[in-house]
């Protein structure tokens, strides 16, 4: 093996012998002529000499008779010469190693393993901020300190580890549980009703109900008592010291209640129209610089969209990337809407009016709607009987 690596490394000729080769081997045997790889080809001897060494056959063939004819050649020397004669395949191929070279001190991806609560991209824009990003020198990384940055900074994370592999980099994140809340001392406290109403249902995890179903309550009226004395039957004897209960009132009192909403719309309504015109800009990224092909978009009233194309080789997007961002141009414009389209509008207000105002699990039973269309809009007023949530814990304080 070594042998053949030698002989490739200084060169060597094969070559075929016409005559009496038997005189020409003998004499070159003579000479001192390092010849091997002894053998036959249709009948006709051959031999290899080496590169530098075949000119000394030329006279040894001429003495002996023989007629010689070179019929391969093998090793460095040989292929050196040809690229000597090509000097731009051998430019390119120096440029393109250089080129790889060049581009393996770069880091070509960067991706997050493990997160689940919180996004990739907010994990990749800080970990730009640390000097881990697509395009980053590799010669500056310093993926420990990376590691430590991101998990300071990035309060829903408990541990970050970043892994590099060749020109590839591996976030790999685990988030942290979040902490059980602090229990919050229980105050003494009341339920009272935050408006009036007719009680259609109630509910007291603790504490007393001060109020009964079907009863009407006034805004303020206790429904359910925290702090209250245990009541005794008329007929008995009174007890001295009857059983006082003090704590937080918990629980939920449903009541029947009665609302009026007017809201009121303009006839007139100003509407974004796309004119058609496009105005847009082309940029190339590339190892993580922002080559712009263009004049930048400038301000302007539009629906804006942005499309980025990545060059991917075999299943694995490299950092060159052409990125388009463009503006489809809108247009104010103001048109009178119809009487139908009026009564849409006003009750889309109606609604958000009433989810605005009726308590959370409220919802609206019956109501009596009264649209009226003076000049230039549209008046809608609602009876409403809602059912809600009325109790609204109150504190008591004791000093």
């Amino acid at each position: 093996m070594l042998e053949k690596l030698f002989h490739l490394l200084s060169g060597y000729a094969e070559f075929t012998v016409t005559g009496d080769s038997a005189r020409f081997f003998n004499m070159t045997a003579k000479s001192r002529v390092g010849l091997w790889g002894y053998g036959r080809r249709d009948g006709v001897a051959t031999a290899r000499v080496k590169a530098r060494e075949y000119k000394k056959l030329y006279p040894i063939g001429r003495r002996s008779g023989a007629r010689l004819r070179v019929v391969r050649k093998r090793g460095a020397p040989f292929v050196l010469a040809r690229l000597e004669r090509r000097k731009g395949l051998l430019l390119g191929a120096l440029c393109g190693a250089a080129l790889y070279v060049f581009l393996s001190g770069f880091l070509w991806g960067v991706k997050v393993e493990g997160a689940c609560l919180l996004p990739d991209s907010l994990i990749l824009d800080r970990a730009a901020q640390c000097g881990l990003y697509t395009g980053s020198p590799l010669s500056t990384l310093n993926p420990r300190g990376a590691a430590h940055s991101l998990l300071t900074e990035l309060s829903g994370l408990s541990w970050v580890g970043v892994n590099t592999d060749g020109c590839f980099a591996e976030i790999h994140v685990k988030e942290a549980q979040p902490q059980p809340e602090p229990e919050e001392r229980e105050q003494w406290s009341n339920i009272v009703a935050s408006r009036e109403g007719k009680v259609v249902a109630i509910e007291a995890e603790s504490g007393r109900p001060e109020v009964a179903l079907g009863e009407a309550v006034e805004r303020g009226q206790l429904l359910i008592s925290g702090l209250y004395e245990e009541e005794q039957e008329p007929w008995t004897e009174p007890l001295p010291h009857p059983y006082q209960s003090v704590g937080p009132a918990r629980g939920s009192v449903t009541a029947e209640t009665y609302r009026t909403f007017t809201v009121q719309v303009s006839s007139e309504k100003k509407e974004w129209v796309e004119t058609g015109e496009i105005e847009s800009s082309c940029s190339l990224y590339l190892l993580g610089l922002r080559i712009p092909l263009g004049l930048p978009l400038g301000a302007g009233e539009g629906r804006f969209y942005e499309e980025r194309e990545a060059l991917t080789v075999l299943s694995t997007e490299l950092p060159v990337a052409l990125e388009k961002k463009a503006r489809v141009l809108w247009q104010e414009r103001a048109r009178t809407l119809s009487e139908e389209e009026l009564r849409t509008q006003a009750l889309l207000k109606l609604r958000a009016a009433q989810r605005a105002e009726i308590a959370p699990g409220g919802k609206v039973v019956a109501e009596e709607l009264n649209f009226c269309f003076p000049e230039g809009g549209c008046i809608l007023e609602a009876r409403c009987t809602c059912r809600e949530e009325i109790g609204v814990v109150q504190e008591v304080l004791v000093e």
